[in-house]
């Protein structure tokens, strides 16, 4: 996967049809840096990519560090998406 049609600010994406879950901080000629919600900042190569267009970038899970796989389910869990969620009065 060529890293020339990435762009800063793209959007990172595990599955397709999901919530991101970071975002492309800076391009480098071999590798990407990619910030992880809730897990901070990891570099990434081309074959490490699945796929890249307007503005996303699937990466693939299974080559990403381990604890970084075991938590991409959850990455969002204390995200609160309803205001009633968060236990105050509406």
């Amino acid at each position: 996967m060529p890293l020339s049609t990435i762009q800063t600010e793209d959007e990172v994406f595990i599955r397709d049809g999901e919530t991101g879950v970071g975002a492309v901080r800076m391009v480098r000629p071999d590798t990407l840096v990619v910030h992880f919600e809730g897990y901070g900042e990891v570099e990434i190569g081309p074959d490490q990519i699945a796929s890249a267009h307007d503005g996303k970038v699937m990466v693939k899970p299974d080559t990403l560090p381990g604890d970084l796989q075991a938590r991409l389910d959850h990455i969002h869990d204390g995200e609160f998406r309803n205001p009633s969620d968060q236990g105050g009065a509406a």
